[in-house]
């Protein structure tokens, strides 16, 4: 964007200039139409006014920027971004809006609340029998929309009853190599540590098999889902704090590998445009999701073989923030390598965190998840994975998971581990 910063103040004025600017380029162009809520309601508020950018009302970018979730396949779409000369960056203008938006409206306490994941994570940990128990009541649900307003269908993934840093550090040992194979520091993502747990230990195991030293730094939540209200403050934070956790790791010669693509992209993307000193590049230049590693190690003749177990007929989501990152098909090909035959959906689960819990947004998000639900039922399979928890909680609620005969959807880690034959 032009003359706007993520780092740097940004003057209202400019702002709005530059948003008039993004949006009538948009408007000629049209690449992305239907491609998210907050397009269409972009480009029908334009035609509604003849062509006109300039008559929107503020209830227009209201709802344009409210409908934002961040997913960023615009930015991949857009044959304008920068290093082309109009320089459009629509993710970042969108944050951007969010942080004047919050400042003029304010922040309700449930926006807050919803993004609070290590908070919330901790304490549904300690009290998970009960809290899983009380959170299928449909009474107690209702009663957490209306006060809350978290939609009372919104299915939640289960804390769990140990988190997974628990688990890691209470583990047996693996016979420690004289010279490991590789090193890896596992940034494992707050939605691994509390909940999907087992797509944590999945990777451990995966790793351990193929000779590779594993550690788990001490880290907090990647910051993402502050984008939702667009708190750069606060991302800021959780990158000072991680990079800290993480550069020693690095210098001393270990890779970063992140089994969520939303903390990936994070580390990858967003962390060096926020915070851009040497210790943040060099953590970002040795960041790698948990399957693009894996077929890196591939390539360079170390991947170990084995398979005992084909994965059968795969049903492959493959989340935004995976294809944001431009690396291909990273998952599909490892799952290939266990022997599955796999078949991929492009399309949106709609989920995004916290957005699509609220109320306001949840039947959008269900909407949204319904594509790509329709084209995984056009597809034989024996199991369905995505790289995202979230996004496969959003597709077995959607009804994915009908199409395998009830089988909740897998990260594709885990399909590797059991194609392995490791023990759960």
């Amino acid at each position: 964007m032009r003359g706007l910063s993520l780092i740097q103040p940004v003057d209202p004025a400019h702002l709005d200039k530059e948003t008039q600017r993004i949006y009538e380029i948009c408007d000629g162009c049209r690449r992305c139409f239907n491609l998210c809520p907050s397009f269409n309601t972009l480009l029908n508020g334009i035609d509604r006014y003849d062509g006109d950018v300039a008559k929107l009302t503020s209830e227009d970018h209201r709802r344009i920027v409210d409908e934002c979730y961040y997913c960023k396949l615009c930015f991949n779409h857009c044959p304008y971004t920068p290093p082309h000369q109009f320089a459009i960056d629509f993710p970042h203008l969108m944050i951007l809006r969010k942080q004047r938006l919050a400042a003029e409206r304010g922040v309700r306490w449930r926006d807050r609340w919803l993004i609070a994941t290590d908070v919330i994570g901790r304490l549904g940990c300690l009290a998970a029998g009960p809290l899983n128990w009380i959170m299928t009541r449909s009474t107690v649900r209702r009663l957490v929309e209306a006060i809350a307003g978290v939609h009372r269908d919104r299915h939640i993934l289960q804390f769990a009853p140990e988190t997974f840093p628990r688990w890691f550090s209470r583990r047996p040992r693996p016979v420690r190599r004289e010279v490991p194979v590789k090193k890896v520091a596992l940034f494992s993502s707050c939605l691994v540590n509390y909940q999907a747990t087992d797509v944590g230990k999945a990777a451990v195991q995966v790793l351990e098999k193929n000779g590779v030293e594993v550690v788990v730094p001490e880290q907090r939540c990647c910051g993402m889902p502050s984008f939702d209200l667009g708190d750069l403050a606060a991302i800021r934070q959780a990158v000072s704090a991680n990079i800290a956790s993480l550069h020693p790791w690095v210098s001393q010669g270990y890779d970063v590998v992140v089994p969520t693509a939303s903390c990936s992209l994070m580390l990858k993307r967003e962390y060096p445009d926020l915070h851009p000193d040497e210790p943040t590049q060099k953590v970002a230049r040795s960041t790698y999701d948990i399957c693009e590693y894996l077929m890196k190690m591939k390539r360079d003749g170390l991947l170990v073989m084995d398979f005992v177990k084909s994965p059968g007929r795969v049903a492959y989501h493959i989340p935004c923030h995976l294809r944001d990152q431009n690396i291909g098909f990273k998952s599909k090909e490892l799952m290939e390598c266990a022997g599955a035959h796999v078949e991929v959906t492009e399309k949106c689960s709609g989920h995004d965190g916290a957005w699509s819990a609220k109320t306001e947004f949840f039947e959008l998000s269900m909407d949204i998840a319904e594509k790509a639900v329709r084209a995984i039922r056009q597809q034989p399979a024996d199991v369905v994975a995505s790289d995202c928890p979230l996004a496969g909680l959003q597709l077995d609620q959607a009804g994915a998971s009908a199409h395998v005969g009830g089988k909740a959807t897998l990260h594709p880690i885990q399909v590797v581990r059991d194609a392995y034959g490791l023990p759960k």
